[in-house]
């Protein structure tokens, strides 16, 4: 009997360092789904009619250094009849609402399209507790900042479960195409996991893998370092129980952990790991405060860069 086909969903950060894991893991796959909306060039770039510099003149991309060493890496794949796709419904509905919106489509129109409409209102609503946050972050009291910080994440769950719904809806057809597919996805997005088992049930071997988790558990013991606002969103995107308390807690450390973390790209070196291992300081430094460290601590260190503000949380308490 023929064994189901594979679908391994792979979850990092898009930091360069991952890549050699990739790179294994794609010696042992057939296709590639990146987390990317589909781009018009994107198969002129496979095929070398332009250059990753070239495809990425015109993108907004976070992290330029991996998605240029990511874009080689995939092009050499391509080569070796590897069939790379691009698969990000979530994206590609919010790309095509920016452009209706540019174009003069009124606001009202856009919105209310089927095709847009979850999308937009989930959008929408996580953009707006975004900027209650950054309106309380530097005046109001630290517990109505908190406050700011659980409904941005309660919206960001919200949006995070739709986006995930919907790449898995778009995923799961794949299965019949490849017997062996690896799919990227963002560390935060353990959702597609469940939303695709729901749909593939049995006729799939669905292998999740933490990407870096053998570096990860080796310092902390565990597959990856999540931080405090990463384990309060993975609460309410799953809708696990959780105490006012614990909630509280959470969102208070995500306030100093979001400080502690270098936020520009580090080449691997003499460390091979360079943003795990800042990830790792910040997750232990952070896991140790209480709420009212936090408190005591947020006004001194969120206006601080990151080397600083990791000076002043390890001294703090006489530590």
């Amino acid at each position: 009997m023929n064994n189901p086909p594979l679908i391994t969903i792979g979850f990092s950060s898009h930091r360069p360092e991952v890549l050699p894991v990739v790179q294994e893991e794609m010696s042992r796959h057939e296709a590639l789904v990146l987390e990317d909306a589909p781009e018009e060039d994107f198969e002129s770039f496979l095929t070398g009619k332009i250059s990753a510099s070239e495809y990425l003149l015109d993108k907004d991309v976070e992290f330029p250094e991996f998605a240029l060493r990511q874009l080689e890496l995939v092009q050499s794949w391509h080569k070796q009849g590897k069939e790379i796709l691009q698969v990000e419904p979530y994206q590609q509905k919010l790309i095509r609402i920016h452009e209706l919106l540019a174009d003069g489509h009124p606001r009202e129109e856009v919105e209310n399209r089927p095709e847009f409409k979850a999308v937009y209102a989930a959008e929408s609503a996580a953009s707006a507790t975004l900027l209650r946050f950054y309106a309380a972050a530097h005046t109001a009291p630290f517990l109505k900042v908190v406050n700011t910080v659980k409904k941005f994440a309660r919206a960001d769950a919200a949006r995070f479960r739709l986006r995930d719904t919907l790449r898995a809806e778009a995923l799961a057809p794949l299965s019949r195409r490849f017997s062996r597919l690896y799919v990227e996805a963002g560390y935060i997005h353990l959702f597609l996991l469940k939303a695709l088992r729901r749909l593939v049930h049995d006729t799939v071997r669905l292998t999740p893998k933490f990407v870096l988790a053998a570096r990860s558990g080796a310092a902390i013991g565990r597959p990856r370092p999540l931080g405090p606002g990463d384990l309060l969103t993975l609460h309410y995107i799953f809708g696990a129980p959780i105490s006012h308390e614990i909630e509280d807690l959470l969102a208070a450390r995500s306030l100093i952990h979001i400080q502690l973390l270098n936020k520009s790209e580090m080449a691997p070196g003499s460390d091979p790991t360079p943003h795990l291992t800042d990830e790792i300081q910040a997750y232990r430094l952070s896991r140790r405060l209480s709420f009212e460290d936090c408190a005591v601590l947020y006004p001194q260190v969120r206006k601080m860069p990151p080397e600083e503000a990791v000076a002043v949380v390890s001294r703090f308490g006489g530590e």
